[in-house]
């Protein structure tokens, strides 16, 4: 493949060197660092949660609003930190801090590729979509799913700032093919979006689950103890893709991996049902997350 000499004029780079030289710029805030160290401690509860997410006012105030928000549609109004952590549980807590804390550590990142509430909306959605197809096949622990599709194009969000004419031109050239994509940004910047994401949850030192989402997004059942996740993020990612390039949804379902069909045990026709579920409730979540001005999407 020939590269425009007037795109390509720095060495290719490494995803780990990518990220090493970026963390200065997106490194998460400090409450949600200390909100990792206090469930990692065994002497850890809820009450430690809440004390740490409460130093953070505006990490607090996002949670009270998701807690408020019709995203868990709670019969009472939840007023406290305190509350929210007993009601919601610690788990939900740290993945919804994460969530809203990576918003924190990308915003006023340049970016002229992409409009910022378009990039949080698709991603919204690709989350959505994760949780929803994991109630349809069963799966108790949506939560975790929710965050992990919120956070699968992080990396572009990299791309975009340091490279923005190397990724125009591989989104130009790849059209509605997000492995071509990949494959071409490889060949233009050393790295693709998907790698960096692995590394840069691997430098966040997030847990196992989240690391698999992006080392084994496209061959699922690779991963030894989330495969099934995984390839519900597989599926997510490949629908949110084919909805912004315009592809039809049996285009999207032959994209999608044989192994994610096994694994997931879903047939088409729940994904599609799911599809058209989650596309209402979106906004709402978006703009609790994010305080996105909902006018602008």
């Amino acid at each position: 493949m020939s590269t425009d000499s007037s795109t390509q004029t720095h060495g290719l780079y490494s995803s780990e060197q990518l990220v090493q030289d970026s963390l200065t710029l997106i490194s998460l805030p400090a409450a949600y660092t200390r909100l990792q160290e206090v469930m990692a401690s065994e002497e850890s509860n809820m009450k430690d949660v809440a004390d740490v997410v409460s130093l953070d006012p505006a990490l607090a105030a996002r949670l009270l609003r998701i807690a408020n928000s019709a995203y868990y549609g709670l019969p009472s109004q939840v007023d406290t930190v305190t509350r929210a952590v007993n009601i919601l549980g610690i788990q939900a807590i740290h993945d919804l801090a994460l969530a809203t804390s990576v918003a924190q550590a990308f915003d006023g990142v340049p970016n002229e590729l992409m409009d910022m509430s378009t990039f949080w909306y698709r991603s919204v959605m690709c989350g959505f979509l994760a949780r929803e197809l994991g109630k349809a096949c069963g799966m108790k622990s949506n939560e975790s799913l929710f965050v992990r599709g919120l956070l699968l194009d992080l990396g572009h969000l990299v791309l975009y700032s340091r490279f923005p004419n190397e990724s125009r031109q591989a989104l130009a050239d790849s059209g509605d093919d997000l492995i071509r994509l990949f494959s071409m940004e490889r060949d233009l910047i050393g790295c693709d979006a998907n790698e960096v994401g692995l590394d840069l949850m691997k430098s966040w030192k997030l847990p196992e689950s989240f690391v698999d989402s992006f080392a084994y997004l496209q061959r699922p059942e690779g991963s030894e103890s989330n495969a099934k996740e995984v390839a519900l993020l597989h599926i997510a990612a490949w629908i949110t893709h084919g909805l912004n390039t315009d592809l039809l949804l049996e285009q999207m379902f032959e994209r999608i991996s044989p192994s994610a069909w096994n694994l997931t045990g879903l047939s088409q026709r729940q994904v599609e049902q799911v599809t058209d579920a989650v596309s209402g409730e979106m906004i709402e979540a978006m703009y609790s997350i994010f305080a996105v001005d909902d006018s602008a999407i």
